[in-house]
Protein backbone atom coordinates (compact mmCIF):
# COMPACT_ATOMS: atom_id res chain seq x y z
CA UNK A 1 0.00 0.00 0.00
CA UNK A 2 1.02 3.55 -1.42
CA UNK A 3 0.31 6.45 1.07
CA UNK A 4 0.92 9.68 -0.75
CA UNK A 5 1.19 12.74 1.09
CA UNK A 6 1.69 16.19 -1.09
CA UNK A 7 3.31 19.09 0.47
CA UNK A 8 4.70 22.86 -1.49
CA UNK A 9 7.99 23.70 -0.23
CA UNK A 10 8.40 27.60 -2.29
CA UNK A 11 7.37 25.80 -5.63
CA UNK A 12 8.86 22.66 -4.95
CA UNK A 13 5.95 19.97 -4.66
CA UNK A 14 7.04 16.85 -2.37
CA UNK A 15 5.59 13.62 -2.93
CA UNK A 16 6.57 11.14 0.33
CA UNK A 17 5.89 7.67 -0.15
CA UNK A 18 5.63 5.34 2.65
CA UNK A 19 5.93 1.43 2.54
CA UNK A 20 3.89 -0.55 4.82
CA UNK A 21 5.22 -4.27 4.76
CA UNK A 22 2.64 -6.86 3.98
CA UNK A 23 -0.30 -4.37 2.29
CA UNK A 24 1.47 -4.38 -1.06
CA UNK A 25 0.35 -7.83 -1.76
CA UNK A 26 -2.22 -8.74 -4.46
CA UNK A 27 -5.47 -9.66 -3.43
CA UNK A 28 -5.87 -13.46 -3.13
CA UNK A 29 -8.49 -14.81 -5.99
CA UNK A 30 -11.72 -14.52 -4.47
CA UNK A 31 -11.38 -12.13 -1.96
CA UNK A 32 -13.80 -8.96 -1.71
CA UNK A 33 -14.41 -6.05 0.61
CA UNK A 34 -17.34 -3.19 0.94
CA UNK A 35 -18.13 -0.07 -0.02
CA UNK A 36 -20.29 2.50 1.94
CA UNK A 37 -20.71 5.81 2.21
CA UNK A 38 -22.53 8.27 1.73
CA UNK A 39 -23.83 11.26 -0.94
CA UNK A 40 -24.78 14.81 -0.90
CA UNK A 41 -26.81 15.97 -3.39
CA UNK A 42 -27.30 19.92 -4.16
CA UNK A 43 -31.14 20.01 -3.99
CA UNK A 44 -31.91 22.65 -6.53
CA UNK A 45 -35.02 22.23 -8.62
CA UNK A 46 -35.01 20.14 -11.77
CA UNK A 47 -34.73 21.80 -14.91
CA UNK A 48 -37.21 21.94 -17.72
CA UNK A 49 -36.93 20.80 -20.95
CA UNK A 50 -37.73 22.01 -24.08
CA UNK A 51 -40.63 20.79 -25.71
CA UNK A 52 -41.75 20.47 -29.24
CA UNK A 53 -45.72 19.36 -28.32
CA UNK A 54 -48.41 21.67 -26.46
CA UNK A 55 -48.86 20.18 -23.16
CA UNK A 56 -51.81 17.34 -23.48
CA UNK A 57 -54.89 16.84 -20.75
CA UNK A 58 -52.92 18.09 -17.31
CA UNK A 59 -50.62 21.13 -16.47
CA UNK A 60 -48.57 18.88 -14.37
CA UNK A 61 -47.06 19.85 -11.30
CA UNK A 62 -44.86 22.06 -10.81
CA UNK A 63 -41.61 19.93 -9.79
CA UNK A 64 -41.52 16.20 -10.54
CA UNK A 65 -39.97 13.85 -7.74
CA UNK A 66 -36.62 13.91 -7.88
CA UNK A 67 -34.94 10.57 -9.55
CA UNK A 68 -32.80 8.83 -6.86
CA UNK A 69 -28.90 9.32 -7.44
CA UNK A 70 -26.97 5.53 -7.86
CA UNK A 71 -23.52 4.51 -7.56
CA UNK A 72 -21.72 1.41 -9.66
CA UNK A 73 -18.34 0.01 -10.29
CA UNK A 74 -16.84 1.02 -13.92
CA UNK A 75 -16.31 -2.04 -15.88
CA UNK A 76 -16.82 -5.15 -16.54
CA UNK A 77 -16.09 -6.87 -12.94
CA UNK A 78 -18.11 -9.78 -13.31
CA UNK A 79 -21.48 -10.65 -14.78
CA UNK A 80 -24.46 -8.28 -14.16
CA UNK A 81 -26.95 -9.96 -12.26
CA UNK A 82 -30.06 -6.96 -12.66
CA UNK A 83 -32.89 -8.14 -14.54
CA UNK A 84 -32.86 -8.77 -18.15
CA UNK A 85 -35.88 -6.54 -18.73
CA UNK A 86 -37.63 -3.05 -16.38
CA UNK A 87 -40.87 -1.25 -17.27
CA UNK A 88 -41.19 2.60 -16.57
CA UNK A 89 -45.25 3.37 -16.75
CA UNK A 90 -46.23 6.84 -17.94
CA UNK A 91 -49.25 7.24 -15.41
CA UNK A 92 -50.64 10.90 -13.93
CA UNK A 93 -47.58 12.66 -16.29
CA UNK A 94 -45.23 11.15 -14.52
CA UNK A 95 -42.74 8.41 -14.55
CA UNK A 96 -43.26 5.48 -12.49
CA UNK A 97 -40.66 4.59 -11.49
CA UNK A 98 -38.19 6.99 -12.00
CA UNK A 99 -35.24 4.97 -12.09
CA UNK A 100 -34.52 1.17 -13.27
CA UNK A 101 -31.51 -0.52 -13.68
CA UNK A 102 -30.65 -3.41 -16.35
CA UNK A 103 -27.96 -5.30 -17.97
CA UNK A 104 -25.99 -4.14 -21.36
CA UNK A 105 -28.28 -5.82 -23.95
CA UNK A 106 -31.57 -5.09 -21.33
CA UNK A 107 -34.40 -3.60 -22.58
CA UNK A 108 -36.96 -1.16 -21.05
CA UNK A 109 -40.82 -0.89 -21.73
CA UNK A 110 -42.84 2.23 -21.72
CA UNK A 111 -45.97 1.70 -21.57
CA UNK A 112 -48.42 4.80 -21.58
CA UNK A 113 -51.70 4.40 -18.76
CA UNK A 114 -52.80 8.10 -19.19
CA UNK A 115 -55.50 9.62 -21.51
CA UNK A 116 -53.38 11.47 -23.74
CA UNK A 117 -50.61 10.94 -25.64
CA UNK A 118 -46.63 11.01 -24.36
CA UNK A 119 -43.28 11.05 -26.67
CA UNK A 120 -40.43 9.45 -24.53
CA UNK A 121 -37.04 10.48 -25.73
CA UNK A 122 -33.39 10.32 -24.85
CA UNK A 123 -30.38 12.50 -26.02
CA UNK A 124 -28.07 10.73 -23.28
CA UNK A 125 -24.90 9.13 -24.89
CA UNK A 126 -25.66 5.64 -24.20
CA UNK A 127 -28.82 5.50 -25.95
CA UNK A 128 -30.22 8.70 -28.32
CA UNK A 129 -34.22 7.34 -29.57
CA UNK A 130 -37.17 8.74 -29.68
CA UNK A 131 -40.67 6.86 -29.62
CA UNK A 132 -42.63 9.75 -31.05
CA UNK A 133 -46.34 9.89 -29.95
CA UNK A 134 -48.15 7.18 -29.31
CA UNK A 135 -51.53 7.16 -26.99
CA UNK A 136 -53.30 5.08 -24.28
CA UNK A 137 -52.60 1.36 -23.96
CA UNK A 138 -50.08 1.66 -26.31
CA UNK A 139 -46.45 0.23 -25.20
CA UNK A 140 -42.80 0.74 -27.02
CA UNK A 141 -39.49 -0.61 -25.77
CA UNK A 142 -35.68 0.20 -26.24
CA UNK A 143 -32.64 -2.15 -26.01
CA UNK A 144 -30.04 -1.19 -24.26
CA UNK A 145 -26.36 -2.24 -26.07
CA UNK A 146 -24.15 0.29 -23.92
CA UNK A 147 -23.30 0.89 -20.14
CA UNK A 148 -23.74 4.05 -18.94
CA UNK A 149 -26.54 6.41 -17.57
CA UNK A 150 -29.56 7.51 -19.58
CA UNK A 151 -31.68 10.61 -18.90
CA UNK A 152 -35.76 9.69 -20.45
CA UNK A 153 -37.54 13.00 -21.17
CA UNK A 154 -41.65 13.00 -22.32
CA UNK A 155 -41.17 15.97 -25.41
CA UNK A 156 -45.10 16.74 -24.58
CA UNK A 157 -44.63 17.08 -20.56
CA UNK A 158 -41.41 19.16 -19.72
CA UNK A 159 -41.72 18.40 -16.03
CA UNK A 160 -40.87 14.29 -16.69
CA UNK A 161 -38.01 12.92 -15.71
CA UNK A 162 -36.86 9.18 -15.42
CA UNK A 163 -33.14 7.52 -15.47
CA UNK A 164 -32.33 4.07 -16.64
CA UNK A 165 -28.64 2.61 -15.50
CA UNK A 166 -27.32 0.46 -17.90
CA UNK A 167 -24.88 -1.59 -15.82
CA UNK A 168 -21.57 -4.39 -16.98
CA UNK A 169 -21.45 -5.95 -13.22
CA UNK A 170 -23.55 -6.50 -10.20
CA UNK A 171 -22.22 -3.61 -8.45
CA UNK A 172 -24.60 -0.57 -7.69
CA UNK A 173 -26.68 0.32 -5.62
CA UNK A 174 -29.27 3.29 -5.22
CA UNK A 175 -28.87 6.04 -2.59
CA UNK A 176 -31.03 6.06 0.35
CA UNK A 177 -32.72 9.17 1.23
CA UNK A 178 -30.66 9.54 4.01
CA UNK A 179 -27.82 9.98 1.39
CA UNK A 180 -26.40 6.39 2.32
CA UNK A 181 -24.90 3.61 -0.06
CA UNK A 182 -23.54 0.27 0.31
CA UNK A 183 -22.14 -2.16 -2.27
CA UNK A 184 -20.96 -5.44 -0.53
CA UNK A 185 -19.29 -8.50 -2.30
CA UNK A 186 -17.00 -6.32 -4.20
CA UNK A 187 -13.91 -8.32 -5.62
CA UNK A 188 -10.64 -6.63 -3.80
CA UNK A 189 -8.50 -4.12 -5.95
CA UNK A 190 -9.02 -1.18 -7.13
CA UNK A 191 -11.99 0.61 -8.90
CA UNK A 192 -13.99 3.20 -9.80
CA UNK A 193 -17.11 3.66 -8.10
CA UNK A 194 -19.15 6.31 -10.48
CA UNK A 195 -22.02 8.40 -8.58
CA UNK A 196 -24.55 9.81 -10.45
CA UNK A 197 -27.39 12.33 -9.60
CA UNK A 198 -30.22 13.27 -12.58
CA UNK A 199 -29.74 17.03 -11.69
CA UNK A 200 -26.09 17.21 -10.54
CA UNK A 201 -24.23 14.89 -12.85
CA UNK A 202 -21.61 12.38 -12.50
CA UNK A 203 -18.35 11.81 -10.07
CA UNK A 204 -16.00 9.30 -10.54
CA UNK A 205 -13.40 7.79 -7.80
CA UNK A 206 -10.73 5.96 -7.73
CA UNK A 207 -11.28 3.60 -4.97
CA UNK A 208 -9.07 0.24 -3.54
CA UNK A 209 -10.90 -2.54 -1.62
CA UNK A 210 -8.54 -4.33 1.15
CA UNK A 211 -9.81 -8.00 1.28
CA UNK A 212 -12.17 -8.46 4.03
CA UNK A 213 -12.31 -4.64 4.77
CA UNK A 214 -15.04 -1.78 4.27
CA UNK A 215 -13.76 1.40 2.38
CA UNK A 216 -15.69 4.40 3.88
CA UNK A 217 -16.60 7.13 0.97
CA UNK A 218 -18.25 10.35 1.41
CA UNK A 219 -19.43 12.26 -1.94
CA UNK A 220 -20.46 15.77 -2.55
CA UNK A 221 -22.56 16.50 -5.78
Amino acid sequence: MHVLSLAAAGSILVLTFTFLPGLDERPEPGATGTITGTVEVDDRPARRVARRYPTGGTSGPAEQPRVPAVVHLRGAVSAPDAPPTAEIVQRDSTFIPPLVVVPVGGSVAFPNDDPFFHNVFSYSRPARFDLGRYPQGETKSVNFDEPGYVKVFCEIHDWMRAAVLVVDNPYFAQVEEDGSFRLEGVPAGSHTLVVTDFQQGERTIDVEVPPGETVEIHVEL
